[in-house]
Parts: structure tokens; C-alpha cells; sequence
């Protein structure tokens, strides 16, 4: 019995997704095409991969849309490359990316052909990947906001980084902070020349270049503004400036303070750069009173972060270090209490077991 257009519909969605495929933005049109479609996608769950290429390209030929097309022809080459046909599966990539004005295919297409011609070349000619590292290169440039940019970019740095081509890597850095550095690569471009500069010694340099990133990327767009700022913490630490460094981690917390809506706006190293303020102002700077202030930001205002309770359990410390042990045993329990399980409640308990029972029988 021939199925529904609504359940072919609902098929080649959830095969999207199991293909590891961006689904399209509306649902595919035309009979004859989600035929094809459903019948690829059945061929590709049982590992019939040569039937699926075939039933993928016959849904590119009734596609409507270029969309629909896009989407059969990327399938289409992901059953290809599963039966180990490189070449064709390139060929229907490069079809995808040359396709003209860019769909939401292009930029993958083109990262996936470049992938398989540096595995193809590397079989061939080992430490060769020319063809593909130009196509990453291209890439990186043509689409710079695409989800893959960030990730070609990486491999074409570890490339450089390989052939030991420092120079080379900062040549290119610097071309694309010209070309694309307005965009939303633009903050891994500067992040990733301050990385080259700090191995190299010149901590000047890359502090420039973080500090361009936090001020040309700003939170909460800048994808690596978080980044930076531990980085700036970094390189502060290093040259034994602890104030500056619990200075750099101030400016990136304040910007959450400032919020109106923090739970909106809070970046999963927010907590991280609590914990390691107040570990600064403990250790480094001997400021315990703002210590305890930080501990105790951490842990009554970033309710779901997995640092708490070592949070709570440092201040306890740090409350029964200052002889304050009534504060610090109080809240050992509380650690005690809320936390189920882990290193910081363990170490709480032995805590309660030892010095605060000493305190009891004192008392």
C-alpha cells in the first residue's frame, strides 16, 4: 500500500536528524521526490548504502526545490562515502558547493569534500592534504558565519602547526583579520594569533590581541569574549600580577552583574571565573573578606552550577582557618546536606568528624 505524503514527510525528517543531517527549514515537497527520499532513507538504516546513493540521487532529479535537491544530493554522497566511493561522493559535494546563490548545504558540502580529499591524499601521499586545506581555506573565507567555519579553521592552524610553519600561520591569521575579522570567525582569528604570540614569548602582543577580542567581540555575541578573558587572567598570572589578573575576571563578571536578566545571559565559565576570583583574592592577593564574598556569590547565585559545593566547602575552610568555627562548621553541614554526593562532601564530612566534633566536646 503506498504511504501518505504527511508519513513520508514525517520519515525523511527523522532520517535527517539519524544522518546527523541539518533538516530542512520546511518540510520537502513533491510525491515523486519524498518516494525516493523515503525509499533512500529505508535503504540507508538497513546498510544498503549503493541503494540508498541511487534512490537519494533519483529524489534530486524530481526535487522542486533547490532545497529538497541540496538535501538528496548531501545524502546522496553520504551513502557514498559509506561504500568507500571517495571520488563520486566528492563529485556530489562539489556539485552542492558550486551551486549558486549559497543554500544552507553549501558550507558543509564543501567541509565535507575537503575532509575527504585530505583522507583521500593522505592514503596516497602521506602528510599531504593539499586539495583539501585549500578547500577548508576557501571555506573559512566564503563562510566565515557558517557552523563548520570554526572547525576548519582549527584544522587548517593544525596544518600549519605540523609542518612547523609558524610564520605561515601568522601570515594567515593576519590576512584573515583583514578580510573577515568583522565577523563572527573574526574573534577565533585574534584568539588564535594571541595563542601563536604567547608561544612565542610575546605576552605584549597577545595581550593586544585579547583585548581586542573582548572589546571588537563583545559579550554576549562574542563566541570566545570568555575565553579571552581567561586567557588575559593567564598571561597576568604568569607574570606575577594577581591584581591584574583578578582584575580581568572582575570585568568579565561584571558584565553579568550588570544584566537585567541574569539567568538569561550566564556563560557556562561564569561560576569558573567566581571560583577563581575568590581563589585569587584567598591565595594570591590575601584578601579574605572578598574571598568570602566571591565563595558566596558562587554559590547563592549560580543555583545550577556544578562548582557550588566546592565553593561552599572553601569557605568553610576558609572561615575556620580565621578560627571562625561555629560560620565554618555551619555551613560544612550545609555542604553535608545539600550535596548527595562528591569530593567536596566527603571532605566536609571528615571536617565535621574531626575538627568541628573537637569544637563540640570544647564547647
Amino acid at each position: 500500500m503506498r504511504r501518505s505524503t504527511s508519513s513520508v514527510a514525517w520519515l525523511a525528517v527523522f532520517v535527517s536528524s539519524a544522518l546527523a543531517c541539518t533538516p530542512t527549514l520546511s518540510a520537502p515537497r513533491g510525491e515523486r521526490h519524498l518516494d525516493a527520499l523515503a525509499r533512500g532513507d529505508r535503504h540507508y538504516h538497513h546498510g544498503r548504502m549503493r541503494d540508498a546513493a541511487r534512490a537519494y540521487d533519483e529524489a534530486a532529479r524530481y526535487a522542486e526545490r533547490r532545497v529538497d535537491r541540496d538535501e538528496a544530493l548531501y545524502r546522496e554522497a553520504k551513502s557514498l562515502e559509506r561504500t568507500g566511493d571517495r571520488a563520486r561522493a566528492i563529485a556530489v559535494l562539489d556539485r552542492i558547493a558550486r551551486e549558486r546563490p549559497v543554500s544552507r548545504r553549501t558550507a558543509r558540502a564543501l567541509f565535507d569534500a575537503s575532509l575527504l580529499r585530505m583522507e583521500a591524499q593522505g592514503e596516497a601521499q602521506p602528510g599531504g592534504a593539499a586539495a583539501g586545506i585549500a578547500g577548508l581555506r576557501r571555506l573559512v573565507v566564503l563562510h566565515p558565519t557558517s557552523g563548520v567555519a570554526g572547525r576548519a579553521l582549527r584544522i587548517v592552524l593544525d596544518d600549519f602547526a605540523r609542518r612547523d610553519d609558524a610564520s605561515g600561520a601568522h601570515r594567515y591569521l593576519r590576512e584573515l583579520d583583514a578580510r573577515i575579522g568583522s565577523t563572527d570567525l573574526g574573534d577565533d582569528v585574534l584568539v588564535a594569533e594571541a595563542d601563536l604570540l604567547h608561544e612565542a614569548g610575546d605576552r605584549a602582543g597577545a595581550r593586544a590581541l585579547l583585548e581586542r577580542t573582548v572589546r571588537e567581540h563583545p559579550y554576549p555575541h562574542g563566541q570566545r569574549w570568555d575565553d579571552a578573558f581567561f586567557r588575559l587572567a593567564d598571561l597576568a598570572e604568569e607574570e606575577r600580577n594577581p591584581r591584574a589578573a583578578a582584575a580581568y575576571l572582575e570585568r568579565m563578571l561584571s558584565v553579568r552583574e550588570a544584566t537585567t536578566t541574569p539567568g538569561s545571559y550566564t556563560l557556562p565559565r561564569f561560576p569558573e571565573a567566581q571560583l577563581r576570583l575568590a581563589r585569587l583574592r584567598r591565595d594570591a592577593l590575601h584578601d579574605a573578606p572578598g574571598a568570602a564574598r566571591a565563595y558566596r556569590t558562587l554559590y547563592e547565585e549560580f543555583d545550577d552550577s556544578t562548582l557550588r559545593d566546592d565553593a561552599m566547602l572553601e569557605h568553610a575552610e576558609l572561615l575556620l582557618g580565621a578560627h571562625l568555627d561555629v560560620q565554618g562548621c555551619a555551613l560544612l553541614e550545609r555542604v553535608v546536606r545539600e550535596f548527595e554526593v562528591g569530593r567536596a562532601r566527603r571532605e566536609a564530612a571528615r571536617e565535621i568528624r574531626t575538627r568541628c566534633a573537637r569544637r563540640s566536646e570544647r564547647d
